[in-house]
């Protein structure tokens, strides 16, 4: 991780993550669960999204994006998971079966793929990176393990409406 002393560089961002094209009917008794939903898992809970449509549901999040002067990008933030160099946010699949709920899956949105640009971007206009993501595996149950992005990667947009900018 970079130190006070090669630190060049820190930008707080915003990040919206989003999962689309959820089931209409939900993910029905998946490994005899039942009352499958996803969260954005954080280091102290797990977050319930926004639904935004109804076959989408969104996250928003703070990321820390540290740069030294070797030009290597770090993050960190509430949400953000792995060792340097691999840190990536992980959605949670969770369900019920009898009584009790129990995470099953976890879909990782990596963070490697974030351009220098992209993060300058970001901070200067305080727009937001989003990644999305499509909700069904290839086996037909929730995404999981390492996911492709949606329309070509991470991206900068602006917040949705309605939003402030301390989101």
């Amino acid at each position: 991780m970079a130190t006070p002393s090669n630190l060049v560089n820190s930008a707080e961002l915003r990040v919206r993550l989003v999962c689309e094209e959820l089931p209409a009917r939900g993910f029905e008794k998946c490994d005899g669960l039942q009352d499958i939903r996803v969260d954005l898992q954080t280091k102290k809970c797990h977050e319930a999204g926004l639904m935004e449509s109804p076959s989408s549901i969104a996250w928003e999040t703070k990321l820390v994006a540290k740069t030294d002067a070797a030009g290597v990008t770090d993050f960190s933030g509430p949400a953000v998971h792995g060792k340097r160099g691999e840190r990536f946010f992980y959605l949670s699949w969770s369900g019920e079966s009898a009584g009790r709920r129990a995470m099953f899956r976890r879909a990782k949105i990596h963070l490697r793929d974030l351009t220098a640009a992209q993060i300058a971007k970001a901070g200067k206009t305080g727009q937001m990176l989003e990644a999305r993501i499509h909700a069904v595996a290839k086996d037909g149950g929730p995404a999981c393990a390492s996911v492709p992005l949606l329309g070509g990667g991470w991206s900068v947009v602006r917040a949705p409406a309605g939003k402030g900018s301390d989101h």
